[in-house]
């Protein structure tokens, strides 16, 4: 399973922090894909867990802080072909999705957005799509 996780922790107690995770050893199913250092006093990780033990290794964190950890799902390459406005690359990644109904509606949906003129035409037709979806308010 993959998770993202936020610590928030005083900058001031950074020597504490290096000393506890360099103390613990992470179990070999963990792996940590990114961390970043955001600004101020907050940092984030993705990492891969598969075990209660990996979600114990991250919660040394919270000796030193406030760890807040979600699971996430990668939807990166959705968002690529949103962010070049290629919806063929994202009609692919949808796979056989693409051919049923929910998923000719979610290319619809997008088709509306790219072909709109600005922002707020966009947002409209979304609007517009969403009753012809009967969408519950």
């Amino acid at each position: 399973m993959l998770y993202v996780s936020m610590l928030t922790s005083d900058r001031e107690r950074d020597p504490e922090l290096w000393a506890t995770i360099w103390q613990a050893t992470a179990p070999p199913t963990l792996t940590l894909h990114a961390a970043y250092n955001l600004g101020g006093d907050k940092r984030l990780f993705v990492w891969e867990g598969e075990s209660v033990a990996d979600l114990q290794f991250m919660d040394n964190f919270n000796a030193l802080g406030v760890l807040e950890t979600q699971p996430v799902f990668d939807r990166t390459a959705g968002w690529q072909a949103a962010f070049a406005g290629d919806l063929d690359a994202f009609a692919t990644r949808m796979g056989a999705r693409a051919e049923t109904d929910a998923g000719r509606a979610a290319l619809d949906l997008r088709r509306r957005g790219l072909e709109a003129p600005t922002g707020p035409v966009a947002r409209r037709l979304a609007r517009e799509w969403m009753e012809e979806q009967e969408f519950p308010e």
